[in-house]
């Protein structure tokens, strides 16, 4: 089973390289991505296609990870990260950012972010 670090790692690198098909890949079929200012995005293809416009809308991804704690067995993680891109021919610096998953069957089946 991968541990819910694991899949944040793939996460990160594939919203640094825009790779919509990797991300969606990291979805259980019945996720749910929460986000404040949204409403839900649930199922894998709603989150891929809201996380594919978001995409559209910037350059230049970087992403850190500042702090992670993850539960002993792997299926829980909170992280702190923030992440610095390009758009509307500006470039956003360093924007805070905090994210809880639960994992399980090698997908990531909660994912929720906050600002």
């Amino acid at each position: 089973m991968a541990r819910a670090r694991d899949l944040w790692e793939a996460l990160s690198v594939a919203l640094e390289k825009q790779d919509v098909r990797a991300i969606a890949d990291l979805y259980a079929t019945d996720a749910v991505y929460l986000e404040p200012q949204n409403p839900p995005h649930e199922t894998d293809l709603l989150i891929q296609a809201y996380l594919n416009s978001w995409l559209q809308a910037r350059e230049n991804i970087d992403i850190t990870t500042k702090r992670m704690v993850e539960s002993p067995d792997g299926g829980t993680l909170a992280v702190e990260w923030a992440i610095s891109y390009t758009a509307a021919g500006r470039r956003w610096n360093d924007l805070p950012r905090s994210s809880w998953f639960e994992v399980g069957d090698d997908v990531i089946r909660y994912h929720r972010d906050y600002f």
